[in-house]
């Protein structure tokens, strides 16, 4: 019997629920990351249950005697991950970790992060400002923040991503 390794499998968009459904009803070991958040809208905020990686989970093949091809024809599927004809295989490690986090909650919960609201005091923590410290402002997209430095003798906004920057509590 071959060894098993998990491979990637790309999703169509908002599916991955569903080609996770139907490649456990064809057999195959399949593990969906998911990922517990704060949700706001409309000024009420809730909590949601989403995939880790939109559009990815991973799937448990063994080299030569699963039959790939069944992947590709499955609903919420668009194919394996793979570069030219070589089909990356997915750490054991990595997977392990991640479904130890989800073992007790069936989500990795990041409700608990810290939002940052305007005045906070915060530290960039990397790049070229790397452990200095300035006031939150504002949000500024998804991926990236306004923080207010003093350089200079000078205070200015300076647009920095977000996952360089922690509240300092």
């Amino acid at each position: 019997m071959a060894q098993s390794a998990w491979r990637a499998v790309y999703c169509k968009a908002r599916e991955e629920r569903r080609a996770e459904a139907h490649l456990e009803n064809q057999g195959f070991e399949v593990f969906l990351p998911r990922v517990r958040t704060r949700w706001r809208r409309h000024g009420h905020s809730s909590v949601r249950v989403e995939p880790m990686f939109p559009r990815y989970l991973f799937v448990s093949l063994a080299a030569f005697e699963d039959d790939w091809s069944t992947i590709r024809s499955t609903r919420g599927v668009i194919g394996l991950v793979r570069f030219g004809d070589q089909f990356p295989v997915v750490p054991n490690d990595f997977v392990a970790a991640l479904r130890d986090k989800h073992a007790t909650a069936g989500a990795v919960d990041i409700t608990g992060v810290q939002e940052m609201k305007p005045d906070d005091p915060v530290e960039i923590t990397d790049g070229a400002l790397a452990g200095m410290r300035a006031v939150f402002r504002a949000s500024s997209g998804k991926e990236r923040v306004i923080v207010l430095m003093s350089l200079l003798n000078r205070e200015k906004e300076i647009e920095v991503p977000r996952d360089c920057v922690r509240k300092v509590v």
